[in-house]
């Protein structure tokens, strides 16, 4: 269960807007580290980064999806 995310993929805003401003790249990228960093945490190594698997909500922050060949516990 994931909650509605109305922003649609990542992927459909790059291809409609065709050109991002540096600071929603700045926004995304640093988005995407937090994420990243805060599942390496957990000892979560996700391995299908790419922007269909980058949801937008209504804010337009991100929500990762499909952990399917994630790796856990890892390190541990």
């Amino acid at each position: 269960m994931l909650e509605y995310c109305p922003g649609g993929e990542l992927f459909g805003a790059i291809n409609q807007s065709k050109r991002f401003t540096d600071n929603d790249i700045r926004f995304y990228t640093v988005q995407v580290l937090e994420a990243l960093c805060y599942l390496h945490n957990k000892a979560i190594i996700y391995r299908d980064l790419k922007p269909e698997n980058i949801l937008l909500d209504a804010e337009g922050n991100i929500k990762l999806i499909d952990f399917g060949i994630s790796k856990g516990n890892v390190g541990r």
